[in-house]
């Protein structure tokens, strides 16, 4: 079995996609994973499968939950090693609650920054990462003019999460 560490876009934030993590771990553990933990209500999940691909999980994980819970969302699906050195390349420093990673499924290129520019203000700074981006937001991701734009400026679907919250879920491990 391999370690995956799984986070679920748009889960239990601003009303949209319900899903009690008690429910998706009871249905991962019956689906066969192994040493399921979730963190937080906002989809963060580790656990163990015998898939060796990211996107594998990814769609086993979605078809899971579309089956379970009626709705399917985006998720990211990274081995600890990843997520470890993503948190050790950030380059900002700052409130860990307010540096951001952004994330996206599959093997895409990073996405050309440079798109998000003209929406960052004057205390916001991005940064490319590999596999995610950097985002340091002083004043907060929910006042922030960008986070609105960054998913159609990118193209795809992007899920964020904060260096505090990243590394309780790497300590899930």
């Amino acid at each position: 079995m391999n370690h995956w560490l799984v986070l679920l876009r748009a889960v239990n934030v601003g009303g949209t996609g319900k899903l009690p993590m008690a429910a998706l771990r009871a249905a991962l553990e019956d689906s066969g994973a192994g040493d399921v933990r979730t963190l937080i209500q906002s989809g963060n999940v580790a656990l163990h499968l015998p898939e060796t691909d990211p996107d594998a999980v990814c769609t086993r994980i979605g078809e899971l939950i579309a089956a379970r819970f009626g709705f399917r969302p985006a998720a990211v699906a990274l081995r600890p090693e990843a997520l470890s050195a993503a948190l050790a390349a950030q380059p900002f420093d700052g409130d860990p609650a307010r540096l951001h990673l952004g994330f996206w499924s599959g093997d895409a290129p990073l996405p050309d920054l440079a798109a998000l520019a003209p929406w960052c203000t004057a205390a916001e700074q991005l940064a490319p990462g590999r596999g995610c981006f950097y985002l340091s937001a002083p004043n907060g991701l929910g006042r922030s003019k960008l986070s609105p734009r960054i998913e159609p400026a990118l193209k795809r679907p992007v899920t964020m999460r904060n260096v505090t919250t990243l590394r309780r879920v790497l300590a899930q491990a």
